[in-house]
């Protein structure tokens, strides 16, 4: 199976500023790994792309990545999941660091008011 390339992970890692966005738990202390929002198993051409990737602790059994892959249905409602007919980069997702966001493909986040 294709993995992100290294300039994706890179971009990913620095939006991310190596933390769990849905804890905020420093990545270089504890195991964590890329979370596809839309998911593996859902392919398309953007899958690798830094608006479908998240850092998140654990893996896809434990800490908060676990957590997102046990309760798809409130991971979607906060973003860390996205239907396989849905875009990442038009679904927003909430941070630990910013609220909600936006993410694009040249790894930025972009802040979305959720109250409108």
């Amino acid at each position: 199976m294709s993995q992100p390339s290294a300039k994706t992970c890179r971009l990913v890692d620095r939006r991310d500023n190596c933390r769990c966005i849905r804890c905020g738990k420093n990545l270089e202390m504890v195991a964590g790994s890329r979370h596809h929002r839309r998911l593996r198993s859902h392919p398309w051409p953007g899958l690798h792309l830094p608006s479908n990737l998240v850092l998140l602790c654990g893996s896809g059994d434990t800490g908060c990545h676990g957590w997102v892959h046990a309760h798809p249905s409130e991971a979607r409602l906060e973003g860390y999941m996205v239907h396989a007919w849905e875009y990442p980069q038009s679904k927003p997702i909430y941070t630990m660091r910013h609220g909600w966001v936006l993410l694009d493909d040249e790894g930025e986040y972009h802040p979305v008011n959720m109250n409108n």
